[in-house]
């Protein structure tokens, strides 16, 4: 029987397989949860002109003081209309919030700060600092400065300032497909039935289905294998075009755990089974052919952390993604925590800050792996190394931030 390896030695290995995924152009608007591999480049300045931050009127310095002050209304500038008349000696100029300011603009008063007593005369009833409410050209981004670096995963902020730097097609990786199978006699899948005896629902399919569409892949399944090779057969051959294979369950020791034997009469390349870590000790990795297969345990939160901690790097790295994982931060442990020597344990927690800055955490309760709720309610995990033996309350940890979570 194949020696458990350490984390680090199974991320290494996985590593070792990758290699990036095609490039091809789309639309902006069909980008989101894609990486970009290109850079951005502003083609013009963000914004392009100087303009109004507020509705108000355009106005000179000298003009207001003292205040209040009495002004000539000479016209008014809607947005997207360039300016035909600059701002003269006692006047004003109505202007709408994002239009061009006109010439000798030194600030604009909002419209609030002000009141018209008859047609064609503004009273300003404050005076703003000059400069005021005046958003200058280029205050964002300038005319040629990178916008959005090559290797960036696409969020809806990133869209947004793609489409301002001027673009509307870009180069991103090609979407990994990603088939999930999920295996189990236990399984009932009827979510409006009731449950049969000794039965249970399925958590994996959809939890997993839900972290690869998280991460910007295409999915197929859940797909069903009953505890019976011909079933998980007839599984492996539907996936055959995916880039990558999940299969939760199976993979352990017990004696209807096929996946191994199926596989390797199939002509898997095992690249190790078992790592030194709780929860999801018996993973399976390998490749099937040119497919990258992962061999997820059956417990809900071991399947869960093990696609956090392997697979969601593993896709964000075949998608070029210049960052794969979340980085580490320090934070101070809440309580002690009963763990032995010998394994890495992913403990899910929940991280505070305190009003002093101190991250402070504890973990969500009890942690087997049947335990969903414990990842439910937690905001990050606590990475106990090896050579961590029952850490006590007040020790720093290092934590990560779940990617669906935020810390308060």
């Amino acid at each position: 029987m194949q020696d458990k390896i350490t984390v680090v030695e199974a991320l290494r290995k996985i590593n070792a397989e990758l290699r990036l995924l095609p490039t091809e152009r789309v639309p902006v608007s069909a980008a989101l949860g894609r990486v970009l591999r290109e850079t951005i480049i502003a083609r013009e300045s963000i914004p392009p002109f100087d303009n109004s931050g507020m509705d108000g009127f355009a106005v000179r310095m000298e003009d207001l003081a003292p205040v209040p002050a009495r002004l000539r209304l000479d016209g008014d500038i809607p947005a997207g209309t360039e300016p035909q008349i600059g701002v003269k000696p006692g006047g004003c100029i109505r202007i709408m919030t994002g239009a061009k300011v006109p010439p000798g603009t030194e600030a604009v008063v909002p419209v609030e700060w002000t009141s018209e007593v008859e047609p064609g005369l503004v009273y300003v009833n404050r005076c703003p600092k000059r400069g005021a409410y005046i958003r200058l050209a280029g205050q964002d981004v300038k005319e040629g400065s990178p916008v959005v670096s090559r290797g960036s995963q696409i969020t809806p902020p990133v869209v947004g300032m793609i489409a301002a730097a001027g673009y509307q097609e870009i180069e991103v990786n090609c979407a990994p497909h990603v088939v999930v199978i999920v295996t189990g006699d236990e399984l009932h899948l009827g979510a409006d039935e009731l449950l049969p005896p000794a039965k249970i629902r399925d958590a994996n399919g959809p939890g997993l289905v839900a972290q690869i569409l998280d991460v910007g892949g295409l999915v197929t399944g859940p797909l069903v294998a009953q505890d019976n090779p011909d079933s998980l057969i007839q599984a492996l051959e539907s996936s055959q075009s995916a880039d990558v294979l999940i299969i939760s369950g199976g993979v352990s020791v017990g004696t209807h755990d096929l996946v191994k034997d199926v596989l390797a009469e199939r002509g898997f390349r095992r690249c190790f089974w078992r790592v030194r870590q709780r929860p999801g000790g018996p993973m399976l990795f390998g490749k099937l052919g040119s497919q990258l297969v992962f061999g997820l345990p059956g417990n809900p939160v071991s399947a869960a952390v093990c696609f956090l901690e392997y697979v969601r790097p593993a896709l964000l790295t075949l998608m070029g993604a210049a960052q794969t994982k979340p980085p580490f931060v320090c934070a101070k442990l809440g309580h002690p925590v009963q763990k032995p020597a010998g394994m890495h344990h992913f403990v899910r927690g929940k991280a505070v800050r305190q009003e002093d800055g101190q991250l402070v955490v504890k973990t969500t309760g009890p942690q087997a792996s049947n335990l969903y709720s414990s990842l439910q309610h937690a905001n990050c995990l606590i990475h106990l190394p090896e050579n961590c033996v029952n850490p006590s309350g007040g020790e720093e940890v290092k934590i990560t931030v779940l990617p669906w979570a935020t810390i308060d």
